[in-house]
């Protein structure tokens, strides 16, 4: 119980401190930018296929934004005050991080909010929108819990390379057109194909938690999308903070 209270009032220092900035004003005016101009109802129809659609796109990149300030935010040498107040590496990592989804899910929760009562959305319901939220904050937690794994504080900059080129090869087959493929010996594609294919299973549970999040279909295998969501997101904290404890603290200016 006390590392718990100590937890929550770490969460609530950073969230003062976020707000006291003056940092949490960018939030505030990109989400009043982004509705007035996406979710105003005028000569178009919002309904909740479109609602989701769009607030997923910017809610992802809101988070990218928010989570880096989190990170520039724990990486200060104010954080040696905070850990020698008897707060453990994980909280002092999990505070910032969590801090960061709490003003995430409070900016969508009034952007939904505001949304549904001034515009109705045609097939956007209280069940409806619950269904669609959860497996998109799940896939805001699992984009940044991957920030928080590839933070200069948590790992160093040759396992910083080697996730980033990890990913990179996952998504090659994106960028790297056929014609460059067939000059490449037979030998090559194959490994390379294999290599893709399995640095490509990570992210099946965001892109499938993605369609689910537009479809809302909980009928078929939206369960095991789910788990499969939390479990990798478990994962990633997991081995964050077991990174985080393993390196010696020297936060930046």
């Amino acid at each position: 119980m006390p590392s718990m209270l100590r937890f929550l009032r770490l969460m609530l220092f950073i969230f003062l401190d976020y707000y006291r900035s003056a940092r949490i004003v960018i939030e505030v005016i990109a989400t009043s930018i982004f509705f007035m101009i996406f979710l105003r109802s005028g000569t178009r129809i919002i309904d909740a296929e479109y609602f989701f659609t769009v607030s997923s796109i910017f809610i992802f990149g809101l988070t990218l934004y928010t989570m880096s300030v989190m990170l520039n935010l724990s990486d200060r040498p104010q954080g040696y005050m905070l850990l020698a107040r008897r707060l453990s590496r994980a909280s002092y990592l999990l505070g910032f991080y969590s801090t960061g989804l709490v003003i995430l899910g409070s900016v969508y929760i009034l952007m939904s909010l505001a949304t549904i009562v001034l515009h109705q959305p045609v097939g956007l319901t209280v069940g409806n929108w619950l269904l669609g939220t959860l497996p998109l904050f799940l896939n805001v937690s699992l984009l940044g819990a991957l920030m928080l794994l590839l933070s200069p504080m948590v790992v160093s900059s040759g396992w910083r390379l080697l996730i980033l080129g990890l990913i990179a090869l996952a998504f090659s087959s994106n960028f790297i057109g056929h014609p460059i493929l067939d000059t490449l010996p037979t030998t090559v594609t194959n490994v390379l194909a294999g290599a893709q294919t399995i640095l490509s299973w990570p992210l099946v549970p965001a892109f499938s938690g993605f369609a689910l999040t537009l479809s809302r279909d909980y009928s078929g295998s939206a369960l095991v999308i789910i788990i499969a969501q939390v479990s990798l997101l478990v994962t990633l904290l997991a081995v964050a903070v077991y990174a985080f404890g393993q390196r010696d603290l020297i936060f930046t200016q």
